[in-house]
Parts: structure tokens; C-alpha cells; sequence
């Protein structure tokens, strides 16, 4: 009978162990999960050996508008969600900056989304990710894979801060797994999302293209972005149902058969009108909270992207 006991426990623990499949990663969180920890001790080792893309050089490079790469075609075949999931983790590259805070004189790993569009290390992301972060005294930009291993960022190929766009190359001791970049993208077609959002690690959400539209007016986080001659492109956004949320900005959209369509730009909540401020006994007035209408998941199409590069 303790014998019987002792197997079944063992083979409860291994099934509590083993809660998924082969080659699933557990992703930790929780106050003694510290993600970034090890990428920042990797980050300072190489911004020590001057192996780093200063900010100040991301700058000067953002202001290419165009590259020359090789990029993979559109695949046809339709994937199995096992495989979407594979590939849209193993192309999912984090893009950041490794900086010192001028406000609390910490060193930070502040990292958002990107996809590698190419086995040789070109990677797409957010225009806005690559721009330096607030409050930053001093940093560098760099990148990480899924396998947490620190990606020097060596140079930006492209940008394009009106569309929201750029390409950057990292150094991998391994070939990048590629997204290919497809336009054949319709309203109604089901699309997956793999990203970090509020940085929760490895989450993948699927959901439908909304539509397609392009705003004819010029934000006010956009204001400051004006070149001399005063005219910014505006891009056409994929509106899409797939969950994303901060942190999640560059993560490739992807679409059946695993090709990118577009990535992760912004987030617009539409709010209910507020409501009247509720008074408490003491006399104060107490403003009540609105609540959320719906919400727009905003990503930047493919053709974005696409614009800024040229065939060899």
C-alpha cells in the first residue's frame, strides 16, 4: 500500500512538473521574478567592451529612410496553431534601450517588441521604440531572443518616425528565424500577435482585422516629430481584435500562414462621458471613475515596412 502511495505522488509531481508540452517555455513572475536581471548584467559586460550602439549614434542613423535587403516571400502554406505559435516566438526579437535614469540614477532594460525579417539579423520594430526613452542620462540600444541572450544592436538600417516604422540589425551567434512580410490582408481574416504586454512575457492572443484607416490629422505626441519641411507621412493602420497592451509596440501581427501583415503600434480607448463628481459627507467632491467603451488595437501595416526597403 505504500508503495501504491508513493507512485501515485510521484506521478502527481510529474504531472504538475510537466503541465506542457515539449519545448513549452514557464514564463516566472511574481515579486521574486526578475526578468530582465540577467540581461542587464549581459548588457553592462558589452557596453563595457564598447560593444554597444550608443543612443546618440540611433539618433543620427534613424534619418536613413530607406535600405537594401534580401527579404524572404510570402509563404502559402496554412499553419497549424502549434506552428504559428513556434514561429511567431522564434522571429519575436525584444528591442530596447540599456540606459542610466536621470532621475533616479539606476541602471534600466527598458524592452518593447520587434520580428526578424531576415536570417541575417535584420529586424523590424516601432519607430518609437528605438527612440531614446524619457529620463534617460545616458544608453544604448540593444535587443534580446526568447532564449533571454543579449543582441547588440549594430546599426539602424531605415526609419521612418511618421509611419512608425524602422528596421535595425542585431549580431545573433545563430540565424534569425524571419517573418515573411505579406500584403494580401483583408478585413476579417484571423491574425495572432506574440508580445510582452505590461511585461507579461510569451503572450499570444488571436483575433480579426478590423479595418484599415489612416487619420488625416497630425497627434500631439507626433507634434515634435515635424522634419524641417513641416509634412509627416501618415500611416495606414490595421485595426485589429487581438489583445496587446504597453510593452507589446513593434510585435509582429501575423496571419495563418505565418506571414507578418503588420506590428504593434498604439492602443486607443474610447471613454464614456465623464460622470458628474459624487459628494461625500465631509463636503468633498469625489470625481467617479468612466468606464472604457471599447478599445482600438492600432498596428502599422506590412506595406509600411516594405516601404522602406529595396531589392538588391
Amino acid at each position: 500500500m505504500k508503495h501504491t502511495c508513493a507512485i501515485l505522488c510521484l506521478l502527481f509531481a510529474a504531472r504538475v512538473v510537466m503541465a506542457q508540452a515539449p519545448g513549452v517555455p514557464v514564463y516566472n513572475e511574481g515579486r521574486g521574478a526578475r526578468q530582465n536581471a540577467a540581461l542587464q548584467e549581459q548588457a553592462k559586460k558589452l557596453q563595457a567592451a564598447s560593444a554597444l550602439l550608443p543612443m546618440a549614434k540611433v539618433e543620427e542613423q534613424a534619418k536613413r529612410n530607406e535600405c537594401i535587403l534580401d527579404l524572404p516571400q510570402a509563404d502559402t502554406k496554412v499553419l497549424t496553431s502549434r506552428e504559428r505559435w513556434q514561429r511567431a516566438r522564434l522571429s519575436h526579437i525584444r528591442v530596447g534601450a540599456f540606459f542610466l535614469c536621470s532621475k533616479c540614477d539606476r541602471w534600466h532594460l527598458d524592452l518593447a517588441g520587434g520580428y526578424a525579417i531576415t536570417a541575417d539579423g535584420a529586424v523590424a520594430t516601432c519607430a518609437h521604440v528605438i527612440a531614446p526613452p524619457e529620463g534617460m542620462k545616458e544608453g544604448w540600444l540593444v535587443a534580446a531572443n526568447e532564449d533571454d541572450e543579449l543582441l547588440p544592436v549594430t546599426e539602424v538600417l531605415a526609419c521612418n518616425m511618421g509611419t512608425d516604422s524602422a528596421i535595425v540589425r542585431v549580431k545573433s551567434s545563430k540565424p534569425l528565424t524571419p517573418v515573411p512580410l505579406s500584403l494580401d490582408v483583408s478585413p476579417g481574416d484571423q491574425v495572432w500577435c506574440f508580445s510582452d504586454p505590461n511585461g507579461k512575457r510569451g503572450y499570444f492572443s488571436d483575433g480579426i482585422v478590423s479595418r484599415f484607416v489612416k487619420r488625416p490629422f497630425i497627434s500631439k505626441k507626433d507634434a515634435g516629430k515635424l522634419p524641417e519641411g513641416g509634412v509627416l507621412p501618415r500611416p495606414v493602420w490595421l485595426e485589429t481584435t487581438t489583445e496587446w497592451a504597453p510593452g507589446s509596440s513593434g510585435s509582429a501581427v501575423i496571419d495563418q500562414f505565418g506571414n507578418g501583415v503588420g506590428h504593434v503600434s498604439e492602443i486607443q480607448s474610447v471613454l464614456e462621458d465623464p460622470l458628474p463628481a459624487r459628494k461625500k459627507k465631509d463636503g468633498k467632491e469625489v470625481a467617479r471613475p468612466q468606464g472604457t467603451l471599447i478599445i482600438f488595437h492600432q498596428a502599422i501595416a506590412a506595406g509600411e515596412v516594405l516601404a522602406l526597403v529595396k531589392k538588391p
